[in-house]
C-alpha cells in the first residue's frame, strides 16, 4: 500500500506544471505592449500571440520590496504587517506553500540583504548577482547565469524566479543596442536588449508543461528626451578644480553647499523655460528615479501569463499584482491561502467576466518619516490617493478613463467622490486586523532551513 502511494505521489508530482515566474524591475505596461513602445521585440510579440496579457495589472506599492510583499503574501501593504524594506517571508506565503505542494524552488536574485529571505530558499549553488548600483545586466553575466540553472540544476516540479535589473536606474544601454532601430530613448533601447534574453531563456523551456509569468515589481519614470531633471544642472567641474587647489580645506564645506544653491538656481531657471508647454506627465517625467509617486507610470506593470496551453488574449480589466499567485495555485490545482486580497484571475483567462477589484496603493517608506508619503485607491475609472498621514494634504484624484495620463487633478471639483474613495479607504484600513492573522514570524525557521539544507545534498547526490 506504501509502495502504491510513493509512486501515486510520483506520478502528480510529474503532471504538475513548471512555473518561470520572470520579474523585471522597473518595467513599464505601456513599454512592454501597446502604441507608445518603440522597442524591437519580437520574442514578447509571439508570446502575445499565444498568451494572455493583462493590460491594467497594477501594483501596491511603488517599489520593489512593499510591492513583493504583497506579490508573495496576496496582501495589501497595510495588511503584510510591515512597513521594512525588506522581504517578510512570515508562516503564510506563497514560496513556502509551493514548497509544501512538492515544488523545488530556484532563482537568480540580485544579492541585497532586502531580498535575502527569497535566495535563501533558492536550491541552486551561488543564485545571486551584484545587485549594484548598478546592478549586473543580462549582458554582464545575469542572462547567462540564468540559463545555466536549466542546465545543471532543476529537478521539477520546479518553481524559478528571475529578478531582472536591466530597467533599474541607472540605465546602462548594451552598446550593441544602443541604436535608434532598437528604440527612441534608452529606455526603449534596454528593452531590446531584454526581448533577446527573453528569447535564449525560453529556448530552455518546454512551454507545454511551465506556466510562463512576465511581470515587473513596479514601473517607472522615463524622463522625456532621456533628460531628467539632474540633465539641467551645471557641472562646474573647471571651477571645483581651481576651488580644490586655492580654497583652504576648511572652506571647502561651505563652498560645496555654495556650489549647490547656485545648481539648483539655475536648474530650475532651465527648468521653468523647457517644461513651459510640457503637459504634467511629461514634467514628472523628470523628476528624480526615487521620487516617490503613486502615478500609473510607476504602478502600472506588464502581466503575461504564457505557455501551459494558454490562448492568445488581451484582457483590459484592472487586476492587481498580488492576484498572481492566486492565479498560479488554481491553474497547478494547489492550496491557496485563506482571508487574503487576492484573488484568482482563472476565470478570467477562461472566458468569464466578474467585477474588477480596487486596488490599494502605498509609497515605499524612506528610513524617516516624510511627507511625500501617500496612500490611495484605483479603481477602472478613478485613482484617488493623499498624503498618509493627513487626509486634506496633496489630495489627487483623476478620472483615467478620460485623461489616462493623469494630466488634471479633478479633486477640488468633486468633494463627494473624494470623500466616497475616502470612506472605501478607511474601511479597507479598519478590516487590516483580519489579515495580520496570517502573518507574524515564521514558525519552525530552523527546522525550514534544515529542510532546505538536507533537499540540496539530495540534489547534489543525484546529479
Amino acid at each position: 500500500m506504501i509502495k502504491y502511494l510513493n509512486s501515486y505521489y510520483k506520478i502528480l508530482l510529474k503532471l504538475k506544471p513548471n512555473i518561470l515566474y520572470l520579474d523585471i524591475d522597473s518595467f513599464r505596461a505601456d513599454r512592454f505592449y501597446g502604441k507608445t513602445k518603440t522597442s524591437k521585440t519580437p520574442n514578447i510579440d509571439s508570446l502575445l500571440k499565444s498568451s494572455t496579457y493583462f493590460d491594467q495589472t497594477i501594483v501596491s506599492a511603488d517599489g520593489t520590496i512593499i510591492s513583493l510583499n504583497s506579490v508573495f503574501t496576496g496582501l495589501f501593504p497595510y495588511a503584510t504587517g510591515t512597513r521594512a524594506i525588506k522581504l517578510l517571508f512570515n508562516n503564510k506565503n506563497y514560496i513556502h506553500l509551493l514548497q509544501e505542494f512538492g515544488y523545488n524552488i530556484y532563482g537568480v536574485i540580485p544579492k541585497l540583504t532586502s531580498l535575502s529571505p527569497l535566495f535563501e530558499l533558492c536550491l541552486n549553488d551561488n543564485p545571486t548577482y551584484d545587485g549594484g548600483p548598478p546592478a549586473k545586466s543580462l549582458f554582464d553575466e545575469v542572462g547567462q547565469k540564468i540559463i545555466d540553472v536549466f542546465s545543471t540544476q532543476m529537478k521539477g516540479p520546479w518553481f524559478y524566479y528571475a529578478h531582472i535589473m536591466d530597467l533599474h536606474w541607472p540605465l546602462n544601454v548594451p552598446k550593441q543596442y544602443d541604436d535608434s532601430q532598437f528604440g527612441m530613448d534608452k529606455y526603449d533601447r534596454i528593452v531590446s536588449s531584454i526581448d533577446y534574453w527573453i528569447g535564449k531563456i525560453l529556448d530552455n523551456v518546454d512551454l507545454k508543461n511551465t506556466i510562463i509569468i512576465i511581470t515587473a515589481d513596479h514601473g517607472t519614470h522615463i524622463p522625456i528626451n532621456d533628460k531628467n531633471i539632474t540633465s539641467f544642472e551645471p557641472k562646474f567641474k573647471t571651477g571645483v578644480k581651481i576651488g580644490k587647489r586655492l580654497i583652504p580645506t576648511f572652506a571647502h564645506p561651505t563652498i560645496v553647499r555654495l556650489l549647490n544653491f547656485l545648481r539648483k538656481s539655475i536648474r530650475n531657471i532651465k527648468l521653468k523655460q523647457v517644461n513651459k508647454n510640457l503637459s504634467n506627465y511629461e514634467k514628472r517625467s523628470r523628476l528624480p528615479y526615487f521620487t516617490l509617486s503613486l502615478f500609473d507610470e510607476s504602478i502600472r506593470i506588464p502581466l503575461l501569463i504564457a505557455g501551459y496551453n494558454m490562448t492568445s488574449k488581451i484582457i483590459s480589466q484592472q487586476i492587481r499584482s498580488l492576484d498572481i499567485f492566486p492565479t498560479i495555485m488554481d491553474m497547478i490545482n494547489g492550496p491557496n491561502i485563506e482571508n487574503i486580497h487576492g484573488k484568482s484571475l482563472k476565470h478570467l483567462i477562461d472566458g468569464d467576466e466578474s467585477e474588477a477589484f480596487p486596488a490599494y496603493l502605498h509609497t515605499i517608506p524612506y528610513q524617516d518619516l516624510s511627507p511625500q508619503d501617500m496612500v490611495g485607491i484605483r479603481t477602472s475609472k478613478y485613482k484617488y490617493f493623499r498624503g498618509s498621514r493627513n487626509s486634506s494634504h496633496n489630495v489627487n484624484l483623476y478620472n483615467l478613463q478620460i485623461d489616462p495620463s493623469e494630466n488634471n487633478n479633478i479633486a477640488k471639483n468633486n468633494p463627494q467622490l473624494i470623500k466616497e474613495f475616502e470612506t472605501m479607504l478607511t474601511n479597507m484600513i479598519s478590516n487590516k486586523n483580519k489579515y495580520l492573522e496570517n502573518v507574524g514570524d515564521t514558525k519552525g525557521k530552523d527546522n525550514l532551513k534544515k529542510r532546505i539544507s538536507e533537499k540540496k545534498s539530495k540534489l547534489s547526490l543525484k546529479e
